[in-house]
């Protein structure tokens, strides 16, 4: 048997009274002890001090409130060490496996914890049986009820969940979020066990989350369990906006469950979407509302003895028609009192669109029945059957294309490797330079080892008979690159053709000319290079530093125009801020002098004034007549006031 177990004893009113009335004391630079806790409590919620400390007591207990030993500092209690009470901070409370409050009346107690999920429930606020050795909820049984049946595919099912929660969050801005006001931010962490929002909720429809609608009620209900939680009694609108909420997904659920079909096509809005068929099909009618005529129309559900109806024309407009006000859709039309307006046209010919196609659906199920066994529907009925098999195929389909973009790279840089041989011998302007410097070193050199060669061979072999031509010095060499290539490394000297060969004499001379000639070449070439190599740097460094002062130019232009932008909006926001000071001062001022004026003109409404001179007068004659003096007295009295003077005499 289960046993309730008390997760929390406190109030969650109360806890928020007493937050608040230890963040009031605070904010008085006071410590938040019992009696000044007492005090608040009495004087905002008119609670007596025994309830207050019963309350505080359960609050230290549940971790909500922290108490401490203080010591005074100012006043008749410094250096006197009393017990306060703080709000936790930085310390992160022992949350547990379970929700603290039930699910259904958002309160505290003994509760049932679930087996299967985080929520508790009190033993009087459920339903289900709880004897037993394990206690399970009726959101989870739901959830789990609904698993085992034949459910929408999870991708279809998020598309129209997409829908339900666009609508809700047009109609409920302030759900969008919780936890970014002031008041949420003071108790969520106190009081929420687990957090929900739309935006969170839309998130997890995005990426397909919910498997079934039952998932998706039970985190509608936590938003509402969470602003109850938070807001309780308040009076700021936000639990009957979540109420509504509640009630708001419940139809749509119950709608989803009625008909996925109607559902999609409503809020996709396809072109002809109203005359597509559902799976199964609509019973079509004649329905009759009061004030119209006969009008054609698909039977939603029915409820008791009345028809829940959705009549054809726009803006297919739904309602509850009694049982007698209903007739086949095969009755005939002349029997029936009918106006042909436009909109009964129009209504007619979108349900015989409506009936072709449910025909050629029915057509087309009856031949793929006797061909091969399977379902073939349309709309979301056949959305839900191909993605999953999209799914499958995506999951399998990603490592072959990260092996086959890893391959094709490798393939690239093989065949731009196996270039032709020419390729090799392609070089660059400057490279062109160095390597025939490199190619006139190598031609004198090749030249005194052929003399060397020559003349130990004239002394060995004797001269040939045939006719030798005019020795030219240089007809072995070849000036090239390819020359050292096709050389590869050998040292040996290369074997003259009988064409080539001379006397020691004219051979040694011509060496020596040689040399002479190819070093005077070099060396002019390698002026002539490192000049070229100078002026090419000069002109490079040149470069760079006009490229750099237009750099430094354009940054520095920026970084003043910032500059400038920045002071513009500074100076800005201070003229804004001192104009609105100096107009509060202004009003302040002018405030001031007004009741400073009202003052003064009260003051002297209650003087008395001499009506000969108009000073502070001190002598009553009559009722409306005063004096400052006896001598302003005489002066009227003879000049006009003995003849008017009411006073009694």
């Amino acid at each position: 048997m289960v046993r309730p177990v008390k997760r929390r004893n406190s109030s969650v009113t109360y806890s928020k009274y007493l937050i608040e009335a230890i963040k009031y004391i605070r904010h008085q630079k006071q410590i938040p002890n019992i009696e000044r806790i007492s005090r608040f409590m009495n004087r905002e919620y008119g609670l007596s001090e025994q309830f207050t400390e019963k309350h505080l007591h359960y609050a230290v207990k549940d971790s909500i409130i922290h108490s401490y030993m203080a010591v005074g500092k100012k006043g008749s209690m410094t250096g006197v060490e009393q017990e306060g009470f703080k709000i936790p901070e930085d310390e992160e409370e022992t949350r547990g496996d379970h929700d603290w409050y039930c699910f259904e009346c958002h309160t505290a107690g003994e509760v049932l914890p679930c087996s299967d999920c985080w929520r508790v429930f009190h033993p009087s606020c459920t339903l289900e049986e709880w004897t037993g050795p394990k206690f399970t909820c009726s959101i989870c049984q739901d959830i789990e009820a609904s698993r085992k049946k034949k459910k929408i595919k999870r991708r279809m099912l998020n598309t129209l969940l997409g829908y339900t929660i666009q609508r809700m969050k047009e109609k409920t801005k302030e759900l969008h979020k919780i936890g970014h006001r002031s008041q949420e931010k003071d108790f969520e962490k106190f009081f929420l066990y687990k957090t929900m929002d739309l935006n969170h909720i839309e998130m997890r429809v995005d990426h397909h989350k919910y498997k079934t609608l039952e998932e998706f009620m039970a985190d509608i209900q936590l938003i509402y369990h969470n602003v109850y939680l938070i807001y309780g009694e308040d009076k700021s609108g936000m639990v009957e906006l979540a109420q509504v909420l509640v009630n708001d997904c419940k139809y749509d659920i119950e709608e989803i469950k009625q008909c996925k079909n109607c559902y999609y096509m409503s809020n996709a809005k396809p072109k002809d979407w109203f005359c597509q068929p559902c799976s199964p099909p609509h019973e079509l009618v004649y329905a009759k509302l009061k004030g119209y005529c006969h009008w054609p129309a698909k039977v939603i559900r029915y409820v008791a003895d009345k028809y829940d109806c959705r009549f054809f024309g726009a803006p297919h407009q739904r309602a509850l028609i009694p049982k007698d006000m209903i007739k086949p859709i095969e009755t005939n039309i002349k029997t029936l009192t009918v106006k042909r307006s436009s909109g009964f046209v129009k209504a007619c010919e979108e349900l015989a669109r409506h009936r072709k196609l449910l025909a050629e659906k029915t057509y087309k199920e009856e031949e793929s029945d006797s061909e091969s066994p399977g379902d073939s529907d349309n709309g979301p009925e056949r959305m839900e059957e191909d993605h999953p098999e999209e799914e499958e195929q995506e999951e399998e389909s990603s490592p072959l294309e990260v092996s086959s973009t890893s391959v094709s790279p490798l393939k690239k840089r093989i065949c731009l490797k196996a270039s032709t041989p020419e390729d090799n011998n392609m070089v660059t302007s400057s490279e062109d330079k160095v390597s025939k410097a490199i190619t006139l070193n190598a031609s004198s050199q090749t030249i005194t080892k052929l003399t060397k060669s020559q003349s130990i061979q004239t002394d060995q072999e004797p001269k040939p008979d045939s006719t030798s031509s005019k020795l030219e010095p240089a007809i072995p060499i070849q000036c090239s690159p390819d020359a050292s290539d096709a050389k590869s490394g050998d040292d040996e000297a290369p074997v003259l053709t009988p064409n080539t060969e001379a006397t020691e004499g004219k051979s040694s001379e011509a060496s020596c000319n040689c040399s002479e000639k190819y070093e005077k070449e070099i060396s002019d070439l390698k002026a002539k290079l490192e000049r070229n190599h100078q002026d090419d740097k000069e002109k490079a460094l040149e470069e760079l530093s006009d490229r750099l002062q237009k750099d430094f130019e354009e940054d520095k232009q920026q970084a003043v125009s910032r500059a400038m932008a920045n002071m513009n909006r500074e100076i800005e926001r201070t003229k804004q801020t001192t104009e609105e000071k100096c107009k509060k001062e202004y009003m302040e001022e002018m405030k001031k002098l007004a009741a400073k004026h009202k003052d003064a003109i009260s003051a002297t409404k209650k003087k008395q004034w001499c009506y000969n001179c108009e000073e502070e007068a001190m002598y009553h004659c009559c009722w409306n007549t005063s004096y400052c003096s006896v001598k302003c007295q005489q002066e009227h009295w003879h000049k006009e006031h003995k003849r008017v003077c009411r006073r009694k005499r």
